[in-house]
């Protein structure tokens, strides 16, 4: 097995499970698999390590076929945290108990907009090409926002969102898929 192989493995590696608890900042046990094909670089013998490489890697590629693996690289976790952006879920990194979610974590997303409707209350359902749904939490008149403008969503104080469609004022908002 090359070390780009291995590396590639060591990257991304998660096996499917409940979230740690938030209090408690170690990372989680390895999965055994994993765990597995690490321990076959102790080997001396080239012959014996190579046999063990090959073992662990297929039970790697099963155990991924199966889905009791994910393996992810930091492209994924970054994509699935853009998609998360304003759900009330942990971050994948307190979520696989890993500290680096500072690199990761999104405060503001950009998007085109789907369709934008006005619900009972008279505030604007805003919905972005990739189906996330904001709705208008804060009435404030914003004109007519069309399909195929630009919205920019950032974060904001105390846990809220403000959204800017093209150059007009923010409003407040918050995520509801």
């Amino acid at each position: 097995m090359s070390n780009k192989m291995k590396v590639s493995l060591l990257i991304g590696v998660i096996l499917l499970h409940s979230a740690a608890n938030g209090a408690d900042k170690a990372p989680p046990p390895r999965p055994e698999v994993f765990q597995k094909l690490v321990d076959c670089k102790a080997l001396t013998d080239s012959a014996a390590r190579l046999a063990c490489y090959d073992a662990r890697v297929a039970e790697i590629d099963a155990a991924e076929r199966n889905a009791d693996v994910v393996v992810v690289d930091r492209a994924q976790v970054k994509k699935a945290n853009r998609g998360l952006f304003g759900l009330g879920l942990p971050k994948f990194g307190s979520l696989f108990g890993r500290d680096n979610e500072k690199d990761e974590e999104v405060s503001e997303i950009e998007a085109k907009i789907k369709s934008a409707t006005l619900n009972r209350e008279g505030n604007w359902v805003l919905t972005l090409e990739d189906g996330a749904r904001w709705v208008q939490i804060v009435p404030k008149d914003i004109g007519d926002p069309r399909p195929g403008q630009s919205v920019t969503i950032k974060r904001a104080s105390m846990g809220s969102y403000m959204a800017k469609v093209e150059n007009r004022a923010a409003i407040r908002v918050k995520r509801v898929n």
